[in-house]
C-alpha cells in the first residue's frame, strides 16, 4: 500500500500544473531524480546518457526481444564513468569560462531506459517513460535556449566503449550532424587540424577517424541524440558525440581526460563560437581617504 501512494504521489506532482515536463525543465534544474539537469550560460550542452546506476523503482528490466544486439542496436551496459566524467567536464569547463554549460545526465540504469534511443525501444516499462521525456525535454530546452542566446553551440553527446581503450571515436554522421559548422567555417572545421578532434589529437588523444576526413566507426557514428539535434536539424545546434575508451574513464584518469578535453574545447570555442565573458562582481565602494590630517600637518 505504501508502495501504491508513493507512485501515485509522484505522478500526480509530475503532471500537476506546474510540474510539466516543459514547464517545469524551463524553471528548475531537478524536475526528475532520475534526470540531473543544471541550466547554463554557455553555447555548450553536455549529454550523458549512459553512465547511471541508479534502479527505477516497480519498473521492469529492458529484455529487447527482436531487436539486434550490440553497437547502435539493444544494449543495456552502462557506459562506466561516463556520469562522472561529464560532471567534472562541466566543473572545468565553469573554472574556464566563470560561468556554467548545460548539461544532462541520465541517473537511472541503461537497463530500464536508454535515452540514446527512439522512444518506441528506449523503454519497455511504462513507469520509464517519464524518465525518457524528462531527458529528452531538458535537451530540448537546453538546444533553443542556445540556439536563441547565441544563434550556435554545441553539444557534446558524452560515451564510453569497449573497442579500443585508448582512443576516442568521433560521431557525427560523418559529419551530417555538424552540417552548420561546415556551412559556415568549411570542412577544415570538421575534420582538418582546427577541428575538436585535430585539437584533441595535438594534445595526446588518440582519436578516431585519423584522418580527421576519413569514416566514422560502424556502431559509433553517432546515435539517436545527435541524430536529433544536430545542426541538421531544425535546433543548429553542432552535435557530436564523444566515445572514450576505459583509459580516459578511469577513475584516476577522469580529471586529466576532463581537463585536456576542456582546452580543446577553449581552443575549437575561440575559432567558432562566441563565449560570453564572466559578469565580474561589482567591486565594494572604497572610502575615501581623508586627507584633511595630512594637510594639516604639512609645513607652511
Amino acid at each position: 500500500m505504501r508502495i501504491f501512494f508513493t507512485r501515485l504521489t509522484f505522478f500526480v506532482l509530475l503532471f500537476a500544473p506546474g510540474f510539466g515536463f516543459g514547464q517545469t525543465l524551463l524553471h528548475s534544474e531537478t524536475p526528475n531524480p532520475y534526470v540531473k539537469i543544471q541550466i547554463g550560460n554557455l553555447p555548450i550542452i553536455l549529454s550523458a546518457p549512459h553512465g547511471g546506476e541508479m534502479p527505477l523503482p516497480n519498473t521492469q528490466i529492458r529484455r529487447g526481444e527482436g531487436l539486434a544486439r550490440g553497437g547502435s542496436g539493444f544494449v543495456i551496459g552502462r557506459d562506466t564513468g561516463t556520469e562522472e566524467l561529464t560532471e567534472l567536464i562541466a566543473k572545468a569547463m565553469e573554472k574556464k569560462w566563470g560561468q556554467k554549460p548545460y548539461l544532462v545526465i541520465a541517473k537511472a540504469h541503461r537497463k530500464y531506459v536508454d535515452p540514446n534511443r527512439p522512444p518506441e525501444i528506449a523503454f519497455e516499462d511504462s513507469n520509464a517513460k517519464p524518465v525518457y521525456e524528462a531527458y529528452h525535454q531538458a535537451l530540448q530546452n537546453a538546444c533553443r535556449n542556445v540556439q536563441k542566446s547565441f544563434q550556435k553551440g554545441l553539444l557534446l553527446d558524452i560515451h564510453g566503449q569497449g573497442s579500443a581503450k585508448d582512443t576516442v571515436f568521433r560521431g557525427t554522421q560523418d559529419g551530417k550532424t555538424v552540417t552548420l559548422l561546415r556551412q559556415r567555417f568549411g570542412e577544415a572545421a570538421h575534420s582538418g587540424k582546427s577541428s575538436l578532434f585535430g585539437k584533441l589529437e595535438a594534445k595526446g588523444f588518440q582519436v578516431h577517424p585519423n584522418p580527421f576526413d576519413g569514416k566514422e566507426q560502424a556502431g559509433f557514428r553517432g546515435g539517436f541524440i545527435v541524430q536529433t539535434y544536430g545542426s541538421h536539424q531544425g535546433y543548429g545546434i553542432d552535435a557530436m558525440q564523444l566515445e572514450f575508451g576505459i583509459n580516459f574513464r578511469l577513475k584516476d584518469a577522469r580529471e586529466k581526460t576532463a581537463a585536456t578535453l576542456v582546452e580543446a574545447v577553449t581552443e575549437y570555442a575561440d575559432l567558432f563560437l562566441e563565449i560570453p565573458k564572466a559578469k565580474q562582481p561589482p567591486k565594494p565602494n572604497q572610502p575615501k581617504a581623508d586627507r584633511s590630517k595630512d594637510q594639516a600637518d604639512q609645513p607652511p
